[in-house]
């Protein structure tokens, strides 16, 4: 899926980083394809931030696809552990199996035709044992739920970077780098984007979109929004945003 699809010229970088799918498969397929439309003859790069399984009707086929897309580029496709697939991992370990399912663990199981966390196949259990938690470029953190305000970056908790929401989402200080993040749903089906970090979880299981922002090496902000029904909304500049 993504490729190299450089023409005459140098082709530039473009980062996609997708929010929370949730076994949301039909539309993880259409926003990957947007997105590559979208990027035309430059080379596409994917971050997905996170939260893959639960909730809704398709995990295995979305597991399934993420193994596939990475293991055919590797250096172009980074799949972060949300706090979804800690919890899966959690049970599949025999640890704290009913909270799993009590979050959505139950759909998964069903999208899996099993009974247990710990039948899944050997291959999607290691995978997904295998996810990091953050990846950081030149200008920005991406992690799945955010960081704790004031501790550094190098220094953060597994517990924040997978399941915080405050103080983080109020709190307005540059955390030195962007951050890129999904993990707490939007209502309004639009990314919330602040000068300090960018919150992608449209919540596409709950009927929102499956939205991608588009990153480039020069600012640290994104450059526009897709979504899964193809819509592109360019993004205003992080300086023309409110503090708050």
């Amino acid at each position: 899926m993504p490729g190299d699809r450089s023409g005459d010229m140098m082709p530039a970088i473009l980062t996609y980083a997708v929010g929370d799918i949730h076994g949301s498969y039909t539309k993880l397929v259409n926003l990957l394809e947007h997105c590559l439309d979208h990027c035309g003859r430059n080379t596409p790069r994917f971050v997905f931030v996170g939260d893959y399984v639960d909730r809704g009707r398709r995990s295995r086929d979305v597991v399934n696809a993420l193994i596939k897309t990475q293991a055919g580029s590797p250096d172009q496709v980074v799949c972060l552990r949300g706090n979804h697939e800690e919890m899966l991992i959690d049970a599949a370990e025999g640890r704290n199996e009913a909270q799993w399912l009590d979050n959505g663990g139950d759909m998964t199981l069903q999208s899996y035709g099993l009974r247990r966390a710990a039948e899944l196949p050997a291959e999607h259990l290691e995978w997904l044992a295998s996810l990091p938690l953050a990846v950081t470029e030149e200008k920005r953190l991406f992690v799945h739920a955010g960081i704790l305000p004031g501790v550094p970056l190098q220094e953060q908790p597994a517990t924040a970077v997978l399941w915080i929401r405050e103080p983080f989402l109020s709190d307005p200080r540059d955390h030195g780098l962007f951050i890129v993040h999904g993990h707490t749903p939007l209502a309004t089906g639009v990314p919330d984007l602040r000068r300090n970090r960018l919150n992608l979880d449209t919540a596409a299981c709950f009927g929102g979109p499956l939205t991608a922002a588009v990153f480039d090496d020069k600012e640290a902000g994104p450059l526009a929004f897709i979504t899964d029904a193809g819509t592109i909304t360019p993004a205003p500049a992080l300086t023309a945003l409110e503090q708050a």
